[in-house]
């Protein structure tokens, strides 16, 4: 029972259930946020990873610009919740993600 535990990914088809838990929103009963296994730089480091996979395809026109600029909206989304820009941050961020923020608010709200 003391040995690690290593879940072989290339062994499990997480792909289902990873997307089903990440487009289905948050927990009407959520009391706290994950499981206490990712740590904040984790998170970090993970929304700068998807970032950068989003900006290749993006700069090498693979994939169209506006869905690359929407997917990574979303990020800064997340990332400011993980770590919040704060005042030192540049005012059209803050501005952009206020609206951002806005919008998404009002879309969640009508439907």
């Amino acid at each position: 029972m003391g040995e690690d535990r290593h879940v072989d990914l290339g062994a499990v088809d997480l792909y289902g259930p990873i997307e089903q838990l990440l487009v289905s929103g948050p927990a009407a009963d959520a009391t706290h946020a994950g499981t206490g296994a990712a740590r904040r730089d984790d998170a970090l480091a993970a929304v700068a990873k998807l970032a950068r996979m989003l900006e290749v395809p993006a700069e090498a026109s693979d994939v169209d610009l506006e869905q690359a600029r929407s997917r990574v909206t979303l990020l800064l989304v997340i990332r400011d919740f993980v770590e919040p820009t704060g005042e030192g941050a540049d005012e059209h961020v803050q501005r952009y993600l206020e609206e951002v923020l806005d919008r998404l608010r009002r879309e969640r709200a009508t439907g």
